[in-house]
């Protein structure tokens, strides 16, 4: 039994509506299975934020940070627009690659899917040189 309100009351969305608003945020749909939890999209982050109650306030869950209580929606606002600004560092990368140079765009974010691509693509064109390099010596 769940002990979550069954529904968020006007003046509490509004405010909330109005908070996000303000900071450039979207409020999104009602999460779907829920009553009371709301879908955020901003800057292609998912939030989620969930009313308890107006005793308790606002719960948001995303990455990195999951405030089960106590979140009025000023705060809610605020940790949602200060997770773009905060520019995380990410993994440095090499200077070269299994003998081969990293392009800048890819040094710069290594973590990214676009330099997890680049290195899985670059380690086929290694294996690809190596095997013709074997067959070749297979031939002589």
């Amino acid at each position: 039994m769940s002990i979550l309100p069954r529904h968020t009351p006007a003046v509490h969305l509004d405010a909330l509506t109005e908070e996000l608003e303000a900071a450039g945020i979207t409020l999104g749909p009602v999460k779907p299975g829920t009553r009371v939890t709301r879908i955020v999209d901003h800057g292609g982050i998912r939030w989620t934020v969930t009313f308890l109650g107006a005793r308790y306030g606002w719960a948001l869950r995303g990455p990195g940070i999951e405030h089960g209580v106590g979140m009025d929606a000023p705060e809610v606002a605020e940790h949602i627009a200060a997770a773009l600004d905060a520019e995380e560092p990410g993994i440095p990368a090499p200077a070269t690659w299994r003998g081969v140079p990293v392009p800048e765009g890819y040094a710069t974010r290594w973590d990214s899917p676009a330099a997890v691509a680049w290195r899985e693509g670059a380690g086929a064109a290694l294996a690809v040189a190596k095997l013709t390099a074997v067959a070749a010596q297979g031939d002589s």
